[in-house]
């Protein structure tokens, strides 16, 4: 039966009326629907108050988990041996639930924010393959310490630390419980005498040794960090630009000592998968270059995986524009080999040497020097995994080994007749992942820009059936129907 309230011109009105609507509309969303998107997700994505970003810039929404691999040095005795090579066995892994949070941040007109992080760590028994009460063997931290800085002293400087090493506590190895060779600190009795001696010829910053000692919920023991905002140029977000107040490290020469790349905790969107990425390792006071390679599937997302290669730790000798990390006034022509740096400047003067685990990518002979190092990528490889749309890390491993080196010395009786040897101490690996509700979020802005434009689409697409229906109807001459139409459907019926 036909409508008699709506005459035909009407009719027209409505249906090309709204046609057209949805038809401007849709055009609309498509063509200014990504535009918009992108900046609502970029400001959503800028450290600034009010933002999720911001939030959780302040204070890590996942956990973090620090888990170290300690190595039990097992005949430290047969070390004048020259038939029998020092023994490690990995012990662990000692995991502890790690917290992150900014404090003491100011921001600056210059689209920047400095601020210092505490962070704290909670021994997590769960996830330990042991306790902190285990046992472990190695070199002794504070007597390789001042060897290697007396080793170019007059003789009879060596003469007198040789005499203080005899009867003052020095030591070749030490066997100390896992819980005071990471964060505790054990008392020793070389640093005692050291303290008391107060010499700054001999500087020995700490009352007990502990590799992370005094460093649990230290607000300034990684120091201050300046990162840009991305408020001004979404693409600087997160990047380094001063650490405690200065542009370069100090520790090496430019350009390795320049401070440079991210924290590693925020990177910007619409990153060039193509690119290496730059993070800077306080523990290291370096930055470190990482190659992108492959992709990564977690919670629904394709992260790219950019990870240690045999450059990120190479000293000059595979890769020219290293050689600054390499020190000439102490190493002269003999720097560490490929996949090994000197932190010596950066820890305490300590003789420290830093590697991927088990000398992973590292050269040969630091493996050949040892035994029980078994180097795999699998478990070894140092990687981020980050979302390049939105600059989102879904899977962090950053693993480094902590290494000593141990030198003969024939003016100090404990390194008499001993081989020079880089000693691995222990390995870390810091774990993070994205949780699924973090992952959600993060799809949501990937597919905002999507979302629209296939609304818009379908605006488009309801509006041309509203276009096409009234052309039909305007060909056919069906916009009303006569009243003869309707008696010949009755009797049709009829």
């Amino acid at each position: 039966m036909c409508c008699k309230c709506c005459g035909a011109t009407q009719r027209k009105i409505w249906v090309f009326g709204l046609g057209s609507l949805f038809m401007v509309l849709g055009i609309l969303t498509v063509v200014f629907w990504p535009g918009l998107a992108d900046h609502l997700v970029e400001d959503g994505l800028t450290l600034k108050p009010g933002t999720d970003a911001y939030d959780s810039w302040l204070e890590a929404p996942i956990p973090i988990y620090l888990s170290f691999y300690m190595f039990n040095w097992t005949n430290p005795e047969e070390i004048r041996n020259p038939n029998v090579k020092p023994n490690f066995v990995e012990m662990g892994p000692y995991t502890f639930l790690e917290k992150h949070k900014k404090e003491n941040y100011t921001f600056y007109e210059n689209a920047t924010v400095a601020y210092y992080e505490r962070r704290t760590w909670f021994f997590d028994p769960d996830r330990s393959n042991g306790t902190l009460d285990d046992l472990v063997t190695a070199a002794h931290a504070i007597t390789a310490t001042v060897a290697d800085e007396m080793r170019h002293q007059r003789k009879i400087v060596k003469k007198i630390i040789n005499f203080m090493f005899n009867t003052e506590g020095g030591e070749l190895y030490v066997t100390k419980p896992v819980g005071e060779w990471i964060f505790d600190g054990y008392q020793d009795n070389l640093t005692d005498f050291l303290n008391l001696f107060n010499t700054s010829a001999i500087d020995i910053p700490y009352k007990r040794f502990g590799w992370l000692a005094d460093r649990n919920e230290s607000l300034t023991y990684d120091g201050l960090f300046t990162i840009h905002t991305g408020t001004d140029d979404i693409s600087n977000l997160g990047r380094l630009t001063h650490w405690n107040g200065k542009p370069e490290t100090g520790f090496y020469d430019m350009p390795c000592g320049v401070v440079n790349g991210t924290t590693g905790d925020v990177f910007p969107p619409k990153m060039n998968v193509n690119d290496e990425i730059t993070i800077f390792a306080t523990d290291a006071c370096r930055f470190m270059n990482l190659r992108p390679q492959g992709t990564f599937e977690n919670h629904g997302l394709t992260a790219t995986k950019w990870v240690g290669t045999d450059e990120t730790l190479d000293s000059g000798e595979n890769f020219p524009n290293q050689a600054c990390f390499c020190d000439p006034e102490r190493f002269g022509d003999e720097c560490p080999k490929s996949g090994v740096v000197e932190c010596k400047a950066c820890r305490d003067k300590a003789p420290i040497y830093s590697s991927f685990p088990h000398f992973y990518l590292a050269d040969q002979s630091y493996i050949d020097a040892v035994e029980g190092m078994k180097p795999e990528k699998e478990k070894h490889e140092f990687f981020l995994a980050v979302e390049p749309t939105t600059g989102v890390p879904v899977q962090v491993h950053g693993r480094i080994q902590i290494n000593m080196m141990i030198e003969p010395d024939d003016d100090f009786d404990i390194y008499r007749g001993v081989p020079k040897v880089l000693m691995p101490m222990f390995w870390f690996d810091q774990y993070a992942e994205l949780s699924s509700e973090l992952a959600s979020k993060a799809k949501l802005a990937i597919n905002l820009s999507s979302y629209g434009v296939i609304f818009g689409y379908s605006l488009v697409g309801f509006a041309s059936i509203f276009i096409i229906t009234g052309v039909v109807l305007t060909l056919t001459k069906k916009w009303v129907c006569e009243p003869q139409e309707d008696e010949q459907m009755i009797n049709t019926i009829d």
